[in-house]
This record gives structure tokens, sequence and C-alpha cells, in this order.
């Protein structure tokens, strides 16, 4: 608890003949968070670049008649070696180019299809009207217009100068070539829309062989398409899994160093790891391979927390990653998120609510979701069982305050006693705050900080003092003594004053440019610190101020429930009951862990969290895919 994973930096030397193969398992182990070589005249293989190329072009390829094909990605290991890269190329563009002909082919079929089609309707339509689609262009005298309407719903006119024959939607016109205007006039309010180019001078009998000779040649592409996919199909999801995977060997390789026969191979890893590692690399090179570590001056941090505080890791990345010179808060923020949450929302019934969600979204998200979305179902149990617990100290279940009896006190009863806890509660946090800076500080060797400045040991003891003080008064209603005053107020307060003149004597830090400077800066920043840590204290009487805002949504839950019906068995108080219990589970839920985290990261982290730290990420080959 509050410490990390011992990461070492680590170099391999190797024969470059190995270099694929030890990737590969490195990619499938996980361990190793590669970094590039440490030498100036460092350089990935010159090779590599005509390797790359190729197998984008190989992934391309295949991603493009996978999907083409509707084939999913193979969800197997990536094999150990690929033995023909050029004749692997070739293979991938010439089914991608097949496949391109054969959806080319299909689309113009179709189109051709879709207009014999509506060609075929049309003359089907004209034979119905007694028409010969070659009306069209023997006609001299007159000009003929078909077509079709939106708008059906409508009496033939027998008083204009045209003439119009209608069939559902399917109109004729025949007009003067003087009349022609006004008719398509006529027709254009009804959505007309021409459709003579689709009447060639062709039989209906001609037209359905057409139609059906499409129809034929459409299922015959299909039919390829369909045979491309069973005997290429594995193949293709063959490639694609194994060059993805040694696309990603590729990028890892360009952060080593090549000589003519040796590969140089450096990262950073768990030291208890190292005999996997080890392991690894003596069962593909046997023993002719070098193998060293060292400590780093800034490797990259991963947290190492057990079961019960892992979630909470999402609230510290959040914030960033802790520096090497940091302790791991992760279980003093999961206690202090948990526990304002808890007081925020303290009911039964609503807790083991939340608790459920949260086991659902943790159990559903183990395979579908990200692990993010699994780390906020494990916090969002933990608040639900904070939240039951207080449930049971302030006497509330499912937002009733008179079903069962409070171990402690119902909120709205006691709000002095509930502002006095939480205010404490907040004082805490900001000891406990203080402490975990001066650890910091102490851990980085930067003791000017930790004894003498604005978070430092004098602050604390100052901060520490007026709490205790304040609560020695509210217990005895006596003043401390001017004694306890002066050791513990007034000595600390010259101590931080003179940390210009301390610090640079004790612990060799800088000396202050100006005393003049050096006095009002410091009149400032003794300002600055009473107001921010009153201001601090007091931002925790929020906990109590929404513990008092749940209470009062209850309460109104249960008065609209009584206004419907006062004995509340009636099916609309009940209703009424439950939209109310659901209301508040969702958005007061909501506003209490907004409400929590913003004390955390600004009343609390913001005392000692500095982050920075570089997330362990290490190379691990994706060997199963879920989509293209």
């Amino acid at each position: 608890m509050f410490v990390k994973s011992d990461i070492r930096k680590m170099t391999i030397a190797l024969e470059k003949v190995f270099s694929s193969e030890v990737y590969l398992a490195l990619g499938q182990a996980g361990i190793i968070h590669l970094s590039g070589f440490y030498e100036k005249d460092a350089s990935a293989d010159s090779g590599l670049r005509d390797e790359e190329e190729l197998t984008r072009d190989i992934v391309a390829n295949t991603d493009y008649a996978l999907r083409a094909l509707l084939l999913s990605p193979e969800e197997t290991e990536a094999p150990w070696s690929i033995p023909d890269k050029r004749r692997d190329a070739e293979y991938a563009a010439g089914i991608k180019k097949k496949v391109e002909r054969a959806l080319r082919l299909r689309e113009k079929t179709i189109a051709r299809a879709n207009i014999a089609s509506r060609s075929l309707e049309c003359l089907d339509v004209l034979s119905a009207m007694g028409i010969s689609a070659d009306v069209f262009s023997k006609v001299r005298f007159v000009q003929i217009v078909f077509g079709t309407v939106e708008n059906s719903g409508w009496d033939v006119p027998m008083d204009r100068n045209f003439m119009l024959t209608k069939t559902g939607n399917y109109v004729l016109g025949i007009a003067l070539p003087a009349d022609y205007p006004a008719m398509l006039e006529y027709l254009k309010d009804y959505g007309f829309v021409d459709q003579s180019g689709a009447c060639g001078p062709v039989s209906v009998e001609h037209q359905k062989r057409r139609v059906e000779n499409l129809k034929r040649r459409g299922e015959m592409i299909d039919q390829y398409l369909q045979n491309l996919k069973e005997e290429n199909g594995p193949r293709l999801r063959q490639l694609n899994s194994a060059y993805r995977a040694y696309d990603q060997i590729l990028k890892a390789m360009r952060l080593s160093f090549f000589s003519e026969r040796a590969v140089f191979i450096t990262g950073w890893m768990d030291i208890k790891d190292i005999e996997k590692l080890d392991g690894i690399i003596r069962r593909i090179c046997g023993n002719r391979f070098i193998l060293s570590e060292r400590r780093d001056a800034n490797p990259p941090v991963r947290l190492l927390n057990r079961r019960l505080f892992k979630p909470f890791e999402l609230l510290v990345t959040t914030m960033g990653m802790p520096s090497n010179s940091e302790i791991d808060p992760t279980p003093l923020a999961a206690i202090t998120f948990v526990l304002m949450f808890g007081l925020m929302f303290g009911d039964l019934g609503q807790g083991i609510v939340l608790a459920v969600c949260g086991w659902m979204l943790k159990k559903y998200g183990q395979k579908k979701m990200r692990e993010n979305l699994k780390q906020a179902g494990g916090i969002l149990v933990a608040c639900g069982l904070s939240a039951t617990l207080c449930g049971l100290l302030y006497g509330s279940i499912f937002s009733s305050e008179h079903i069962i009896e409070p171990l402690w006190f119902h909120p709205t009863a006691h709000i002095m006693t509930l502002f006095a806890v939480t205010i404490l509660m907040g004082a805490i946090f900001i000891v406990v705050g203080l402490l975990v800076n001066i650890i910091n500080s102490m851990l980085n060797t930067n003791y000017t900080e930790a004894f003498l400045e604005k978070r430092g040991l004098a602050i604390l003891v100052i901060y520490a003092a007026i709490v205790l003080g304040a609560i020695h008064y509210q217990m005895s209603g006596k003043y401390p003594s001017m004694g306890a005053i002066g050791v513990f107020v007034i000595l600390p307060l010259i101590i931080f004053s003179l940390r210009g003149v301390l610090g640079p004597a004790l612990f060799h830090s800088a000396r202050p440019h100006s005393i003049a400077e050096y006095v009002i800066e410091t009149v400032m920043d003794i300002v600055e610190l009473a107001l921010s840590l009153f201001s601090n204290t007091l931002s925790f009487i929020r906990v109590g101020a929404f513990a008092l805002s749940h209470a009062g949504l209850s309460i109104v839950t249960y008065t609209l429930a009584g206004m419907a019906d006062p004995h509340l068995r009636s099916a609309g108080a009940l209703v009424i009951i439950i939209i109310g219990n659901i209301f508040i589970i969702g958005f007061e839920g909501l506003i209490c862990g907004i409400q929590s985290m913003r004390l955390e990261y600004y009343e609390f982290f913001g005392k000692f969290f500095k982050g920075g730290g570089i997330v362990f990420s290490p190379f691990t080959i994706q060997e199963k895919t879920s989509e293209v």
C-alpha cells in the first residue's frame, strides 16, 4: 500500500537473426515498456522502412477484402515467422483487385437492373392503358408525356386543351405543341416526374427478358464473391492477423539499435518479471544474448494496489500519474472519496441499488467494455456500500426516515452536529494531505519544502493547533493557554517567516534576491495561507449541505405521495415514491459524486499531489481483434 512497482531499465543484446521472434514473444508477454536506445548514433535498420511499407500494404489490402466479403478478422495467435512477404503482398493485392472488379460490375448490374425494372413497370402501365411503347416516336402532330405524380387523389380535367389519362400514380398526357407547356404546368402542381425516357421502343416481353438476364448476372457475381469468400477467407484472415502483429513488431523495432549482426533492445520492466524475461529470450536465443538491468532516474510508473483499492486508481490517474518521488495516494483517495459520498448520500435502500448497479457494470465490463468502466463499476460498488452504512447511521431507507431507527442521528434533526462533523472531517483530510506532502518532499530530499514552505511542517503544526484549539473551546468553553499558543502557533509562524534565512543555512536552498521582496512575499503568503486553509476547511461543509439536500428531496417525495394518499397505500402513491427514489438515485447520486470529486481534487489532492509521472505502458501485440 502507498508503494509502486520497482521498475528497472533493461538492456538486451542479441543476434539480429532472432530479433523478429524475440519482439513477438515480448509483445505476447506484455512485460516491457520499450524505449529508444540511449546512444547518440543509434538508428533503426535501414531495411525496416521497406518492411513497414510492404506490411502496411498487405494489412490495407486484406482489410479491404475482409470488409468487402463481409468477413470478420480471425481471432488467432500471430505466427512466429512470416516466410514470404513478397508472395503474400502479391496475393493480397490480387485478391483486392478481383474483389474491386466484381464489386464495380455488381454495382453497374444493379443500376442497369433498376433502370430495366422501372422501364418494365412503365411498359406494363402503358400496355394496361392500351398504348404501345413506340407511340413516343411515331406520333407527329401532338406531344406526349408519361410519368408519375405524388398526389393521385384528383380527377382528370375535361375542360382543358389537353388530354390526361391516369392509372394509379401514372399519368399519360397528350397535347398540341401550343398547349404542351400548360399541361406540364398543370401536372407540376401534383409532383409530376417525367418517365418518358424509361419507355423505350421495346416490347414488354423483351424488357422482361432483359430484367431476368440482369438478375441472373447479379446472382452470378454474388456467387463469384461467395466463392472468393469461401476459397480465400481463411488465408485473408490469417494474413491480416499476422501482418497486424508484424506491423506492431516493426514499430517496436524502430526504438532499437541495429548493427550489422546484433540488435540492442532497451526498456523498463518490473523487477519481479526479470526471470520471465530471461526465460523468454533463452528459449529463443539459447545462451547467445546479454541481459542487464539498472536503476533509472525517471522510470515509468505502475501503481501497485490490492484488489480493494484497485478501482480507485481511476480517480488518481484522472489527475495524473504520481511521479517516482511521490507515494501512491490511491488508498487515501479511496477512503476519503467513499466516506464523503456516503455521508452525502446516506440511504440504506438507495445505497444497495447503487452497489448492485456498480456490480453489474463491473461484471458486464469484464468482457465488453473498457477497463476504466470496470474501475468505475468498482468505485460505484464501494460508494453504494458506504451510502448503505450511512443510511443505517441516519435511519433512512428508500427516502423514508420512519421505518428504521438511526444508529446515529437524522441529518434534519441535528443540522449543526452534521456541519461540525463534516468540517472536522475536512480538517483531518487537510492535515493528512499536508503530512503526505511532507513525506513526498522528504522522499525527494527537498527538506526546505518539507519543513519550511507553505505545505510544510511549520504550517501543519499551526493548522493542527488551531483545529485542536477550536475543538477544545467547543467542548470546554475555555481558550487554549498562551503558552500553547506561543509554542504551537507563534513559534512555527516565526520559523515560516524566516524560511529565507533558515532554508539556506540548514538545507542549502537558494537565498532570496531582495530583503524587501522577501518581506512582502512572506506577508502575502501568510495572508494567502490563512484564507486558503480557512476556505478549504469550510468547503467540506458542503458534505453536510448535500446530506441535508438528500434528506430534503426524500421529504418532498413522501409529501407528494401523501397528497395522493395519506396512508401511502394506493398505486398512485407508490408510483410517486418509486419515481422519486429513481430521481434521487440518478440526479442526487451524480451530484454527490461530482462534489466528492471536487473536494478530493481541490481541497485534498491540492495539498500534496504534483503528478508528472510516465505511465508504464508495456509493449503488447494485440493477438485478437474484434473489428477490422
